[in-house]
């Protein structure tokens, strides 16, 4: 079975067994994503709670992961979030190559451990190890306590923190140096688990349909990639990212101030915002790495904080804990983002949170009483590392948040909900909405919510979009087509196993390069057309899984502020969303997905897509819903 590995290891924590499954039939769910959604959506019915034994934690190592495609080193985790729908969230390095050298395309876990355990997977065998040891370690700690123990320093491990064995409802599953798949809660559900790490060592290889034709074009693509300008700057101490961050508010328009607040950018002087970042690295860079077979290699900046010490972090820490929270210290900044990689917190989300906590006590809503006497001023040091370490340990005001933003919000009272900046159930991101429509519909709309499934720029995201006013961020124009493209071509990625970085280097943006590899390796002639079909497929699942959870068109919006409020400065200044125009959009998205009035996948979507099987079990479900 070319490019497969052709079995699907199946791992029950309850009862301490181990069995595997052919992967043969869900091959036309391509691997990774595709592959995990299909098993969620078969094996997890409605009635199914995030932390109860019978929901499913799918690890999916795309189908070219642990070959020799450029950037191809992405795992997919996939579950029953804790805000009650479904979830994807990839994460690189080494892990997802290890499990396809142990001879498996994806991972299952089911039931729940009576006490902490890691598994360790090695080849054909899988041994239930006690995790008393390491129950409490930090992400970094971890894996090297594993390593020693078994006394294999080659062993790859995926791990869960502090945050996850509290069962945070937004904390990470995390692996090698900093790679994490941080959206949706993934380590919250393993930490309920009584899961604390998959260890993984593979000795095998992976066989290809068409090796020596697979070879050369893997390495066209590696020097195509290898052309791209931003590559022809040499990587030194002083960092372009120390320029880069303080550039991104005047020219492209992604930074927010605060919880998307009203601020004077040329009072707060937002072009030269955060201070002290060539001098930090001069002082504290170490290197600069990247994942598995990657030839760009430099995703990962690690430095040796005075605060935090050795850590890496990746681009999202930086605006997150910024701009976000008012910080214009990098140190601070480093400290916070090493400090939530440790702790298994995903950025996002934590940096979210003290923003709205800052936002409440700027306007008088709580005081130090309420978050035990620490005063969450605008950019203090000590308001922003210590709700990291309250929120991780669920100690003091951090209890509040266990359940994310709005839970937190709706416990505090006194309106506090207002400025609770979620969407079903889930902190956003990084984006400034209110100026990039196709954005703000996939962040209402797609079945995956927040970073990973758009980029900062919308003429990046509109891969092989044939207007130009489509690819305008604030055009309402043929976003409906553009983002239905995008989050399907996004998906792919996941399928496969790629970086989605990989079209921010490629030269033409193409799917060409990746399918063409993916048919050489298994040997199954495949079009780009095919390959959107297969994705297409996946994200009707995704969508009919969470309608069976009671998702309608009413859940698909943004907060009341990105309708009421404008882009207080930068190239997007005065934009606001027009809720006539985006209800029109969510109408065209809609419609070009196959789904319904309220967002429901029609029966003859599913057909179109050869999933009448799954159309029955859809079908009685709702009606046992309904009654």
């Amino acid at each position: 079975m070319p490019g497969w590995s052709g079995k699907i290891l199946r791992v029950d924590l309850t009862k301490g067994e181990f069995s595997t499954v052919p992967t043969a039939p869900y091959q036309s769910f391509i691997g990774g994503r595709g592959i995990n959604v299909k098993i969620l959506y078969d094996e997890v019915g409605p009635e199914v709670a995030p932390f109860d034994r019978e929901n499913r934690l799918l690890f999916g190592p795309g189908v070219l992961t642990g070959t020799l495609t450029p950037t191809a080193s992405r795992t997919t985790v996939t579950t029953l979030c804790p805000n009650g729908i479904i979830g994807s969230s990839a994460l690189g390095e080494y892990i997802g190559a290890e499990i396809r050298h142990a001879g498996y395309d994806n991972i299952i876990v089911q039931g729940k451990s009576d006490k902490p355990v890691y598994l360790y997977v090695h080849d054909d065998v899988v041994e239930f190890r006690d995790a008393a040891k390491v129950w409490g370690s930090g992400t970094v700690e971890t894996p090297r306590l594993i390593r020693k123990e078994i006394g294999d320093p080659d062993i790859q491990v995926v791990c869960i923190g502090p945050a996850g064995e509290n069962l945070v409802s937004f904390a990470c599953v995390r692996t090698g140096i900093q790679s994490a798949s941080g959206r949706g809660g993934m380590g919250a559900v393993m930490g309920s688990k009584n899961l604390k790490a998959i260890a993984v060592r593979g000795k095998r290889g992976i066989e290809i349909a068409r090796l020596e034709e697979f070879l050369k074009v893997a390495g066209e693509t590696s020097q195509a990639l290898l052309k791209h300008p931003a590559l022809q700057i040499p990587v030194t101490k002083m960092s372009s990212l120390a320029t880069d961050l303080n550039d991104s508010p005047n020219k492209r328009g992604v930074a927010v101030f605060g919880n998307w607040e009203e601020v004077d950018w040329d009072e707060i002087d937002a072009k030269n915002y955060v201070l002290g970042g060539r001098e930090y690295y001069e002082k504290y860079y170490l290197a600069r790495v990247g994942c598995a077979g990657c030839p760009i290699s430099r995703c990962y900046r690690i430095c040796d904080d005075p605060e935090a010490g050795i850590g890496a972090a990746k681009c999202y820490s930086q605006p997150m804990f910024t701009f976000r929270v008012w910080n214009r210290d990098w140190q601070v900044m480093e400290a916070a983002g090493h400090y939530c990689n440790t702790y298994g917190l995903d950025i996002l989300s934590t940096a979210n949170i003290i923003a709205f906590l800052m936002e409440l006590y700027h306007r008088g809503i709580i005081t130090e009483k309420d978050t035990d006497g620490i005063a969450m001023k605008r950019g203090d040091k000590e308001a922003i590392i210590a709700t990291i370490h309250k929120l991780a340990f669920q100690e003091g005001y951090g209890k509040l948040f266990r359940d994310g933003v709005l839970a937190g919000a709706r416990l505090i009272g006194r309106g506090a909900e207002e400025f609770a900046m979620a969407v079903k159930g889930q902190e956003l991101g990084l984006h400034e909405f209110r100026g990039r429509r196709g954005t703000a519909l996939a962040q209402a709309a797609a079945t995956k919510l927040g970073g990973g499934e758009y980029p900062h720029g919308e003429s990046v995201w509109s891969i092989g979009s044939k207007s130009k006013e489509a690819v305008y961020p604030p055009s309402y124009e043929g976003k409906a087509e553009m983002v239905w493209e995008g989050v399907n071509t996004y998906k792919i990625t996941d399928m496969l196993g790629l970086c989605k970085n990989y079209f921010a280097w490629a030269p033409d943006r193409s799917l060409e390069y990746p399918v063409r590899l993916f048919s050489l390796a298994t040997g199954v002639d495949t079009s780009i057309e095919d390959m959107l079909t297969s994705a297409q497929r996946v994200q009707t699942l995704e969508r009919a899984f969470d309608v069976m959870r009671g998702i309608r068109r009413q859940d698909d919006t943004l907060p009341k502020r990105m309708f009421d409020t404008v882009v207080p400065g930068g190239p997007f200044k005065g934009e606001k969303i027009e809720k006539v125009k985006f209800d029109k959009l969510l109408d065209e998205y809609y419609e070009v997905a196959g789904w319904d009035e309220d967002g429901v996948p029609r029966k003859e979507t599913f057909a179109k897509y050869g999933l009448e099987s799954e159309w029955e079990t859809f079908e009685k479900r709702l009606k046992v819903n309904k009654g």
